[in-house]
């Protein structure tokens, strides 16, 4: 029984310090983010690619993923319907329709 609670003991007090951890990271983020906003660079301009952060990076701008998306999505239709159609014509080979009318 005292292995047990020893146990727990040493399981808790590695929680603890986990949680711990985890509020001096969430205070530390929440001071960064202040200091960006009292600085005049928010969140938006992390998104929209002008903040200081980022530049001299190359962000994947709206054309070049709509360019990409339309290519996909052509590739999955054009497969799809060359799927079918080999699934029609196995069928109809495994299942021929008989001719009475000649």
């Amino acid at each position: 029984m005292s292995r047990k609670n020893e146990q727990h003991a040493d399981g808790s007090e590695e929680m603890l310090e986990s949680i711990d951890e985890l509020k001096e990271r969430l205070t530390s983020m929440k001071k960064m983010m202040e200091e960006r906003k009292a600085a005049g660079s928010g969140t938006k301009d992390l998104f929209q690619g002008h903040a200081q952060s980022l530049q001299g990076t190359n962000m994947i701008d709206g054309n070049f993923l709509s360019f990409v998306f339309g290519g996909s999505l052509f590739v999955i239709l054009s497969v799809s319907v060359y799927a079918f159609y080999n699934l029609y014509h196995a069928v109809l080979k495994k299942f021929p329709s008989k001719h009475t009318e000649l």
